[in-house]
């Protein structure tokens, strides 16, 4: 897909770019998610977009609380749950920091 996307730009990859290009297109990764941290990764998947960066070195630094607020609050859960889905989301978003925020070759 991603050749695909950028041959429509007249774009093409060549050597490791094209190599890491067709292995990240033939399958993708699956992973299975415990029930009762399914709404916890649907929160977190919809926050995508919200990472606050530091500096100009493109190093993601956090995800913005108060979009993940907003989103907990679509679910509609007790204050409780929404602590717990709040803890969730940031056990999840330190994961993701840790492999985003590390040296690219």
């Amino acid at each position: 897909m991603v050749k695909e996307d950028l041959a429509a730009l007249g774009i093409t990859l060549g050597g490791e770019l094209a190599e890491a290009a067709e292995a990240a297109a033939a399958e993708p990764d699956h992973f299975e998610v415990l029930p009762e941290n399914w709404d916890a990764v649907q929160i977190f998947l919809r926050c995508c977009r919200q990472w606050l960066f530091r500096g100009m070195d493109g190093h993601r630094e956090a995800l913005d609380v108060q979009a993940v607020i907003s989103i907990i609050s679509l679910f509609h859960l007790t204050p409780k749950q929404q602590l717990e889905r709040l803890d969730q989301v940031q056990l999840i978003e330190r994961g993701a920091l840790s492999v985003m925020n590390q040296p690219r070759n």
